[in-house]
């Protein structure tokens, strides 16, 4: 397992997630240095998550490998302009996280690639890979309405989408299994639906709360088996055996300290397989 353990750093510094919860400088560092004993070697970050990259750069010391998020493009921005506001982006984040080069560039936006500006998207990405900026391109996903019209026109090396005990599309849709075919690598992240499945019903925000009945089957369960959330979480990723990554932000070095005990071990899993995508896609929780 902890050979795909990538670190989230969402949290870094700056409030992420339901329980609003951050991780601070110094223990960060604590965090670096907890990963690195247990060989995790990579991290995912974004130029939007505030001061991520600066701390990031500050405190690696280049024993990471970087995945990073493209910044968003202006919205009339004009095709001429693309290639080369991309690559200021991508030299801005660089020299912020103190490296010469991504491990991996996604795309954040991956219908952006569907758009009028599509092909000069994908090109100048491409051209970023060609000059050593990145080692790979690949995609962000939140859904697979589109996925199958992207991968008709495009070579991507690497997509990461959501994956949970809740939100199992990538699995039942039959996608984890032609991504596969296609030799792309698949991380997975979003594995505790952004902390939502830690917590108590009691304690999630009103909006979530109209779910009531997805929320009690998933309490009850927990109280039937006697079993720990985060435990269920992680064991029912670790055994999805065709996943390359898996993106793990955490509250505190204690929780992490948790989560590397871990050891894949057969389950009983629970059926969740919700299809509610007000309830399974964060980005429809303010609705």
């Amino acid at each position: 397992m902890l050979n795909k353990i990538i670190l989230g750093s969402a949290n870094f510094n700056q409030t992420y997630g339901i329980r609003k919860n951050s991780i601070k400088k110094n223990d960060i560092k604590k965090l670096f240095n907890l990963a690195i004993k247990n060989k995790i070697k990579l991290i995912d970050t974004s130029p939007s998550y505030n001061e991520s990259e600066k701390i990031i750069g500050k405190l690696n010391n280049k024993r990471f490998k970087i995945i990073s998020k493209i910044a968003k493009l202006p919205k009339n921005i004009k095709k001429v302009e693309i290639k080369k506001k991309l690559r200021e982006n991508v030299i801005i984040s660089l020299r912020k996280l103190k490296i010469k080069k991504f491990e991996c560039l996604l795309l954040h936006n991956a219908n952006s690639l569907l758009s009028k500006n599509g092909n000069e998207i994908y090109k100048s990405l491409q051209d970023i890979k060609k000059i050593g900026l990145t080692k790979k391109i690949g995609i962000s996903i939140y859904d697979y309405k589109t996925l199958g019209k992207i991968l008709n026109r495009y070579k991507i090396d690497l997509i990461q989408a959501p994956l949970n005990i809740l939100d199992q599309r990538l699995i039942t849709t039959g996608w984890q299994k032609k991504i596969k075919k296609k030799n792309i690598e698949i991380h997975v992240r979003s594995i505790f639906l952004q902390g939502t499945l830690l917590i108590k019903k009691s304690k999630l925000p009103k909006n979530l709360k109209k779910f009531k009945k997805e929320w009690s089957a998933w309490e009850k369960w927990i109280s039937e088996n006697k079993v720990n959330p985060l435990h269920v979480c992680l064991l029912f990723i670790l055994n999805q055996s065709k996943l390359d990554g898996i993106v793990l932000g955490c509250d505190n070095i204690n929780q992490f300290k948790q989560i590397l005990k871990i050891k894949k071990r057969k389950f009983l899993m629970p059926k969740f397989n919700i299809r509610n995508i007000k309830l399974i896609d964060p980005r429809k929780w303010s609705s």
